[in-house]
């Protein structure tokens, strides 16, 4: 009979970033391969693992690739003694922490798979999930907030024609249109991390045909350059700067600003990008306030998000994008980010605390997102308990 080791909390991460525990391959022997550009992730997600085994969680760390049920994997790393271990026995938690999106159609049957059962709990609520997840559904609720989007349907020159022709009436009526340029920004509709962006000169379809035929799996929207260089600038660096609330709890937790590299409009980390960690009280009033609002929107206390904002240089506010996978990630050359990654990842473990072990009292400071004084130290595992499968 095939034993089920139950965990309080499984974190899925995609394949496409991630190794299986099931992989037999020689040098697999952490999550994320060593020698690439995401090698230390390996020491942030140790440092997940560990926090959640101070708050007496069992965790585990497994891939999209390895999911076999509701809940369930088929492989699954632990962290112990500061050493990744493979697992390749089934793993089963009602609490699912996901950082992985379904831009394939398997990742889509495997995240439809895991989440197939009414008694698994995401962390985040799926109409938060499901709405950032779409670009073009993004601008659709938050149309108001947000710089002028259209899907591109495929790429056929008279599609593609067609969607600019589109975009350029929905600017030409826009209140504040003189913020955009009259280039054009293509994006991956379902992407993240500043990856399958370009920049068009008006009148280059053709350059935007052949971009999107160098990568026929992917939906793209458009949308107009807008012109923030100069709009907002930390300490008068002259760059493209993107602010970031991070909440949960329906309330701001964490803010910081992306500053593009010099001649760049991405202001991504994964592109070059500079992160500086700005105490909210010292971040623009009116973006706060606008940010708050939209939040009030959503109305999903529940999730853990992030909200993007440029201010163009005429000093209007846009929403860039939202996401519920901000990244825990840490830059490790700097000290600064990597407590306030650290933090943001306590933040995290407090509320899977909350979600494993609802009976569990917390005090009245606990529920207010305060955190801690830690360490990275070695930390005691609770107890597995095992089930039939």
């Amino acid at each position: 009979m095939i034993k089920t080791t139950v965990f309080d909390v499984l974190i899925v991460y995609s394949d496409g970033l991630s190794s299986s525990a099931s992989s037999l391959s020689e040098g697999v022997s952490e999550p994320f391969a060593k020698g690439s550009d995401i090698e230390s992730y390996n020491i942030v997600y140790g440092y997940f693992l560990k926090r959640c085994q101070r708050n007496k969680l069992t965790v585990a760390f497994t891939t999209s690739s390895d999911i076999i049920g509701p809940g369930k994997c088929k492989s699954y790393w632990l962290f112990e003694k500061n050493t990744w271990i493979k697992v390749r026995k089934t793993g089963y938690s009602t609490v699912i922490f996901d950082k992985f999106s379904p831009v394939t159609k398997l990742a889509r049957i495997k995240r439809d798979l895991l989440f197939s059962s009414s008694a698994i709990k995401p962390f985040n609520h799926p109409d938060i999930f499901n709405l950032f997840f779409d670009k073009q559904k993004a601008y659709t609720k938050l149309s108001k907030f947000s710089i002028p989007t259209v899907t591109i349907e495929n790429s056929t020159s008279n599609n593609i024609r067609r969607a600019c022709k589109k975009l350029q009436a929905i600017v030409a009526k826009h209140i504040h249109k003189s913020d955009f340029s009259d280039e054009i920004v293509m994006k991956d509709r379902f992407g993240a991390g500043g990856l399958n962006v370009y920049k068009f000169k008006k009148g280059q379809e053709k350059n935007m045909k052949d971009s999107m035929e160098k990568n026929i799996d992917i939906s793209y929207i458009i949308q107009p350059f807008a012109k923030f260089d100069k709009g907002f600038r930390y300490r008068n660096i002259p760059v493209s700067t993107d602010i970031r609330f991070i909440y949960l709890g329906g309330k701001i937790i964490q803010t910081y600003l992306r500053m593009a590299k010099t001649g760049e409009f991405r202001c991504n980390e994964h592109q070059g990008g500079l992160l500086k960690y700005i105490p909210k009280n010292d971040m623009p009033l009116d973006v706060v306030s606008v940010s708050n609002k939209i939040a009030k929107i959503l109305d999903k206390k529940c999730s853990l998000y992030a909200l993007d904002f440029i201010i163009s240089n005429n000093g209007n506010i846009y929403l860039l994008e939202g996401n519920t996978g901000p990244g825990l990630d840490w830059n490790l050359s700097m000290k600064e980010n990597e407590i306030e990654a650290q933090k943001l990842i306590e933040i995290i473990v407090k509320q899977l605390t909350k979600l494993a072990k609802p009976t569990v009292k917390t005090t009245k400071k606990e529920d207010q997102f305060v955190i801690p004084h830690s360490s990275i130290d070695e930390y005691s595992t609770a107890p597995i308990m095992q089930i039939s499968a």
